[in-house]
């Protein structure tokens, strides 16, 4: 069965936790799993372009994109290059503000809400989150020390710490254990809070509403 404008955020939402869950798995299970959560999270970011559009030119945009971060990172890591690795970084960050992007124009311009919407909506918070993670892996690459409670270290043995950081962050639940340790650690912080908030109570409620109102109709 072959993919629709109605389930096309299905393959992005699946891609997504992927990410997530595989991050978790390797932490958990390898000791030296860091090109393995290289290869996952640009192999499940690739599958996402799936779910973002038909457009021949984006799709191949983004491939192109997802295997340049590869290499970058493969080359990185194996050489120990710092520059490499913040340009992966760099990369991979572009690549999600951009899908953002193009998930929020098909979430908040197409017209009808639909179940399709709402789970679109669930995408576009889970790629929130993954903007600031990478953006926090950047600044310790960067600044070493940038929180407390994360040491300074290569991006893929952080990668799993630091997701789970940013969407407490991103949730505002803040258990304490890590926080910033710098002044611009601290604004990306803070900035990230207030968008999980306006984010959770405008658009997701305004969907959620929407779709209420169209089954009562």
């Amino acid at each position: 069965m072959g993919m629709s404008k109605e389930d096309n955020f299905s393959y992005l939402l699946g891609s997504l936790v992927l990410v997530l869950l595989s991050a978790a798995l390797v932490e958990q299970f390898f000791e030296s799993g860091q090109m393995l959560i290289v290869a996952t999270t640009v192999m499940s970011l690739s599958i996402s372009v799936i779910g973002l559009g038909q457009n021949k030119r984006w799709i191949r945009s983004s491939f192109g994109l997802m295997f340049t971060t590869l290499v970058l990172a493969s080359i990185g890591s194996v050489f120990e290059l710092l520059n490499l690795d913040i340009i992966a970084l760099l990369t991979i960050i572009s690549f999600l503000i951009v899908a953002t992007s193009r998930a929020s124009k098909q979430v908040l311009f197409s017209g009808k809400i639909s179940s399709n919407q709402i789970v679109g909506s669930i995408c576009i918070f889970l790629l929130l989150g993954l903007i600031w993670a990478f953006t926090y892996l950047l600044l310790i690459e960067i600044f070493g020390a940038a929180f407390n409670g994360i040491e300074a270290q290569k991006w893929t043995d952080n990668f799993s710490t630091v997701i789970y950081y940013s969407y407490i962050t991103l949730t505002t639940v803040g258990y304490g254990e890590i926080s910033p340790n710098m002044p611009i650690a601290r604004f990306f912080a803070f900035s990230e809070a207030i968008c999980g908030q306006f984010y959770m109570a405008i658009i997701v409620a305004s969907l959620v509403g929407a779709k209420m109102s169209q089954n009562d109709n």
